[in-house]
Order: C-alpha cells, then structure tokens, then sequence
C-alpha cells in the first residue's frame, strides 16, 4: 500500500511527540531517581564519627524498651538542658589545671558533646543552635590567643588549657560535637566554625606542637585521634593522612605508629594500666572513624587484632573493686567505671564480639550514645550476668613482648568469690611515668589491698596542691625504689632515678606457669638497675587441696653482687600490727631514715634484731590477719618506719612499712613466706588463727645454678622449692645432692609437699 506525503508527515510527527513524550516522563522519572540517588551518595558521603542517621533513628525507636540506653541518653539530654539554661561562657584561659577558667573549657566541649547527642536523637534545633554559637565564640576568640600563661617551661603548652594534651581532648569531644550538628548549620557559619576553630585548633596541634604530634606516647595518642577525626569532618585527607602516618606521612609517626610502638603483643600499654585506660579513648574513638570512612585500613585487625586485647588486658589489670593496679603513675581512686573504657568497650564488643565484656558494659550501666553502644544496648537486653573473669595472666611488655612484663598470680582462697592476687613487677620504665621499681609485688585479698603501692603523689586538678599537677613528692617519694615491696641497694635508686638510663634496658622473664591449680609461680631477673648487682626474684603463690590452709606466697629474692653492699626489702603494708616473734626497740625521738632518695620521707619508728631463723611480723587487716615470715640471721635488723617525714605540706599519706635489711652482704637470698589466716569479728568479739602457722624457713641451698627452700608449717606440712637460676629448658633433667639428699626433677622448678 501506496502511503501519501502528507500521512507519512502525520506518522513521523506522531511518533516525534510520543518519543518527546515518554522521554519527558522518562527524564521527570529519571530526574526523580537521581535526585533520591544524589541525596542517598551525599548522605553516605557525609563523614560519621560514631552515630550515623540511621543508628540514631534506631535509638530514638528503642528507647522506651531499653533502660541502658534510655538512662543514657537521659544523662545527656540533661547536662545539654541544664547547660543552655546557664547560657554559653568561653572566657579568656587564664587558670591552671582546677582552676575556673580551665574547668569551664573541659565543661563546655561536654556540654557541647552532649548537646550533639541530644540533637541527632530528638532533632531539636535547640541543641544544634547551642553548639553551634558556642563554637561561634570559640572562632572569636581561639584565633588570637596566645599560649596559656600558666604554661610551664619546659612542658608541651596549649592555648585554652595549660597543657597540649587538654587541647587535643577539646578537639576529639568538639569535633563529634560538630560532626552530629552540621547538617542544620548554615554555611555561612560553617566556614567560620571550621576556618577559624576546627583548622585553627588542628593547625596549633599537628604543625605548632609538631613535636607532640608525632610523639609516641599518650599525649600523641589524643593528638593524632583529634587531629584525624577532624580531617574526616572536614573531608582533609591530607588531615587524616598526617594523623596516620605522621607530620611527614612517611610512617614513622602518627597513630600506626604508636599502636606498633605503645602496646606488647598482648596489649600491654607501656605507661601503666592508669594511663593505657586513659589512651584507649583515643585509640579506640579514632580507629572506630577510620573503619567507617576507610574500612580498606581494617584497622581493628591492625597487629592481630590488637586494639581489642588492649581493651581486654586494661580490664585484667584491675583489682576485685575495678579499680586499676596503681602502679607507676596512678591515681589508686580510678577504676573501669571511667567514661573513656565505656566508649573502649562499647566500640571493642561492637567490633569483635567479645561476650567477655559484657559485664563490664552492664557494670557501668550506661552505654556510649553511638553505633557501638547500640550494638551493647541491644545485647544486654538478652544478657545474662554474670562476674568478670579475671585471669592469673601473664602480660609482656614492649612492642616485641621482650622487655619484661608483669605476672597476674590469681588463686581462690576458699571464700565465696574471693582470690588471692599477687600481682609481680618486672616491666620496662614506662616512660616518663614509670617508677623505679623493678621486680616489685603488690599482694590483695579479695577487695583489700594488703601490700600496697603508693601510687602518684597527686591531687588531680586540685588547685590547692600544686594546681593539681604531679607533686614535688611524686619524685622525691612516689617514684623512689624504697617506696615499693622490692630491694634497695645502698639506699639509693635504681639507675639513680634516672628515666633515660633505665630505659635503655629491661629486666627478662626467666620462666612461669601460671595454669596449675595448685602452683602458680614467675621468675625474673634485673641485672642492671645497681652496677655489679644481679637480682632474681621468684614467687610462688601455692595452695595444697590436701590441706585447709589458705593460699600462701614462697617469696625467693636471690642477690650477687661484685662487692659488700646494705640490702633494705621493704613492705609497704596496709593495717595494724599485732604481734612479732623478735624484740624490737621503739624510737623516743622520731628521726628520718635517711637524706635522700626517699629515706627522707620514713619516720624511723623502731628497730628489732633476733638469734631465731626467722622473723615474723603479723598485722590486722580488715578483719583478716596477715604475716610476713622471714629467713634471717643474727646481723639482719627489722626496722618499722611510717611515712610522713619532711613533709611540710601534708602531701603524703601516712603509710606504714616494715624493712628487711642486711648489712655488708655480697651476696644474700631473701626467703620469704607471706600468708593470710584468721579472722577477727568484731560483732561476736571472736578471734580465729591469729598467729602466723610457720615452723621453720630454711635455705637448703643457693649458687649460680640453684635455690632450694624449705617452709615447714606447725603441723610438719612442709614446702621444697626448687629454683632454676639459669640456662632454663621446661624439658631438661636435673639432679643435685646437699647433704646426702638428692634431689630430681625436670624444668625450671619444682615443689615438693610432705
């Protein structure tokens, strides 16, 4: 069929305006679906730190069905209501650590932080609008300032804070702040806020204190966690990539660095367990921004997944009331109920599951308010409590686990719910907040500290002491060998004090087995802290099925040394003294114990020698007795001492010790058996075993190669220790004879009980 010109016209125009047509539709589709696709790319494109939309959408919903998480964001709903009703303060920084100035700033980026929370869960612009004209203020101000006037010479100085380190901790509380608000903030403010704070305060962190920055320590860790954080916010890579890898992105530096650096193969954080759960913060709230905007890092299987064992062995190193073990410098009050191991082991379970950690997240009873806290909210609601484990545990240190480390000894002592906890020290300095205390103990019963260590000598952010900054006591006193339960040579410290030469070498684990029930026993030595002085200190913690008795420490501090030397052991011991098997002298006229290197701070109070074997002091503590049994001679002196000695600002606390010292020794093995018995109740006016049940403490033996003890108790139950002393091999046979009696085993040590 014959078409005309004119229909042919017709047809071509009708399928013109059908393809204009669907084409219309198909672009006002089209359109449509990019518009969705581009509001989906830039909502995934906006950088999260911890909560994204949808996981606060998510807690908005189950809020009214889960208390931990209702509690806790009530918590911060209610210091965001309380602080826009006091109004927005930022003064002019002035004050020192406790002052008013410096406490207002700390207040002001938790405020701002909690306004945050407050806005993403209920979308009241009234919080968004409070932290945003309160980083407003900080941009009038923050550009100008110059360093904090209370700087100290010397000390890395911030702007707003006295101290870097308090900046950094503004930036990683304000930039999440920031972060949770953005979205409702105009840009015109948006420049300002991120011209003249955000990159103002990063640029005074990263390139103004570029030493602190790429330092490997904790003052690093908040540093680089800031200054990362805020180059995601901002989309700076080169931000980030600074705080990664370091002001010279060359690898060196920044935060891979320091987790390479900073923690051993178990996550043993060199600082001390007081300052490994303040840098878990850091380390955990970065490295929980770098896995949701640069998942490829797979930072939480960074060196075998060792952020998460960090978390875990802060936790272990913690005494049965949560507070951690004080040593180096550690405040003794602070314990895992701290805001910094809630947002670590929400982030830690959220990551790797852990379903350990769950009765530490249900014993802070709150939940940080993010991705990861949801994550532990939602698995408490089907959890069933039940204590936290706390393990004998070996930990190492340094980032090869060869610098030492500490022994955990954990056994039950009979009671419901109750161990005997020894924990050993033969760590590395630990930087500048080390003290001089290798191959030190500290023992605990259950919830009381029995043989203690003091700790800082510190009044955090009390003004009145020293601004609240490290008192002059704190190396004078707190840092000194003779403060702790391990042997002074000479009345001197090792490595005289000093942190630059001690961190040079470590002392070595010779050998340990913690995983029988029965024997739970570490050896370590330290050949360098006193020149020509070799030290080993083994400890035993032993308990027999067979019998009723309580657990109890064979304690073997085996010294050689070059020359004579004075040998002071001391036991900084918490409670009352009952009774002694020697006589001692009381002093009339209280005098120091010595000049210096913490012999200044010891009132000496008395003085006892004895011609027994052994001596014994028993003491009261907390309704349980205790006593220290010793091997000694007719020379060795028992000496009572209480601290408090030139002291003229009431800085320290009046703590008693008890010393073993032996006069013009070369060579000299401390034996040593500490044991709790009895009980006093003061309610029904009984007394139970007061009296320490040690018969005899005898040295069968000692030279380069072996020790050999023996502890015989009242009723002829009686203890052989068998101490290899080197070339140690689990496998090899040995074989002595002392006195006609030979002795077999194989490995580095053996008990034997009668």
């Amino acid at each position: 069929m014959i078409q005309s010109p004119l229909h042919t016209i017709r047809l071509r125009l009708g399928i013109l305006c059908l393809t204009l047509t669907l084409s219309i539709l198909s672009f006002g589709c089209t359109k449509k679906e990019n518009t969705a696709s581009t509001k989906t790319e830039i909502k995934n494109q906006k950088p999260t730190l911890s909560l994204s939309t949808s996981e606060a959408n998510e807690i908005k919903k189950l809020l009214n069905t889960n208390d931990v998480l209702k509690v806790s964001f009530e918590q911060h709903k209610e210091k965001a209501d309380k602080a826009i009703k006091n109004g927005i303060e930022v003064p002019l920084p002035k004050d020192p650590g406790g002052g008013y100035t410096h406490e207002k700033h700390k207040r002001n980026y938790g405020e701002m932080y909690s306004a945050g929370i407050s806005y993403i869960i209920t979308e009241d612009t009234k919080y968004s609008k409070f932290v945003t004209d309160m980083l407003l203020a900080y941009a009038k101000m923050y550009p100008n300032l110059p360093l904090h006037p209370k700087s100290k010479k010397n000390h890395p100085a911030g702007k707003l804070f006295w101290q870097g380190l308090n900046e950094s901790v503004w930036l990683v509380n304000s930039i999440q702040a920031y972060n949770l608000v953005s979205d409702v903030i105009s840009e015109e403010n948006k420049k300002i806020i991120e011209d003249q704070v955000f990159k103002k305060v990063a640029e005074f962190i990263s390139v103004d204190s570029k030493k602190t920055f790429n330092k490997i320590h904790n003052h690093g860790t908040w540093a680089v966690a800031g200054v990362g954080m805020t180059g995601y916010v901002l989309k700076d890579q080169d931000m980030v990539d600074r705080a990664l890898y370091g002001s010279n992105k060359d690898k060196e530096t920044g935060f891979l660095k320091q987790i390479d650096m900073l923690f051993s193969p178990e996550g043993y954080y060199s600082e001390g367990p007081y300052y490994q759960r303040y840098a878990m913060m850091p380390f955990m709230l970065f490295a929980q921004a770098i896995q949701i905007n640069q998942p490829d890092l797979k930072i939480f299987e960074y060196r075998d997944q060792l952020l998460g064992k960090a978390v875990t062995t802060v936790l272990q190193l913690t005494d049965e009331n949560g507070a951690f073990f004080p040593f180096n410098d550690a405040l003794k009050e602070k314990n895992y109920l701290t805001s910094e191991l809630i947002f670590a082991s929400n982030i830690a379970y959220a990551y790797y599951k852990d379903s350990s950690l769950l009765p530490i997240t249900l014993a802070h009873k709150k939940v940080s308010i993010s991705g990861a806290g949801l994550e532990v909210a939602k698995a408490l609601k089907s959890y069933k409590p039940k204590p936290y484990e706390k393990k004998p545990l070996l930990i190492t240190d340094g980032k090869d686990g060869t610098d030492g480390g500490l022994a955990l000894l954990r056994m039950s002592n009979g009671k419901k719910d109750k161990k005997l906890t020894t924990v050993f020290k033969f760590a590395s300095q630990g930087m500048g907040h080390g003290h001089f205390d290798r191959l030190s103990i500290f023992l605990y019963d259950g919830k009381q500290e029995i043989l203690q260590d003091y700790g800082a000598a510190r009044f955090l952010n009390v003004e009145s002491k020293q601004g609240g900054r490290y008192l002059p006591e704190n190396k004078t006193w707190a840092k000194q060998t003779i403060a702790h339960n391990t042997v002074t040579v000479d009345e001197s410290s090792q490595f005289g004090a000093n942190v630059k030469e001690s961190s040079k070498v470590n002392p070595k684990l010779l050998f340990s087995n913690l995983k029988d029930t029965n024997l739970q026993i570490v050896s370590a030595k330290e050949e360098n802290a006193y020149p020509g002085v070799h030290m080993q200190r083994t400890l035993a913690l032993v308990k027999n099925e067979a019998s009723e008795r309580p657990p109890f420490i064979i304690d073997v501090y085996a010294i050689a040394a070059n020359e004579a030397h004075q040998y002071d052991l001391n036991f900084m011991y918490q409670g009352q003294v009952m009774e002694t098997n020697f006589e001692y002298l009381k002093e009339n006229t209280l005098n120091p114990l010595g000049t210096k290197n913490g012999y200044q701070h010891l009132w000496k109070l008395a003085e006892g020698k004895s011609n027994q074997n052994f001596a014994t002091l028993t003491w009261l503590n907390q309704n349980s007795f205790y006593s220290i049994s010793s091997l000694i001679d007719k020379e060795s002196n028992m000496v009572f001492s209480s601290l408090g000695a030139n002291d003229p600002n009431f800085n320290l606390r009046n703590e008693a010790s008890y010393m073993l010292r032996e006069n013009n020794k070369k060579d000299h093995v401390f034996v040593n058996v500490i044991e709790p018995h009895g009980n006093f109740d003061p309610k029904l006016e009984s007394v139970q075993n007061p009296h320490s049940d040690i018969k005899n403490i005898e040295l069968i033996f000692s030279d380069d190669s072996y020790t050999i003890v023996e502890v015989t108790f009242k009723n002829n139950e009686s203890y052989t220790l068998t101490v290899v002393n080197k070339d140690h091999d689990p496998h090899k046979q040995h074989e002595i004879t002392i006195d006609n009696r030979t002795y077999q085993w194989t490995g580095n040590y053996n008990l034997k009980t009668n």
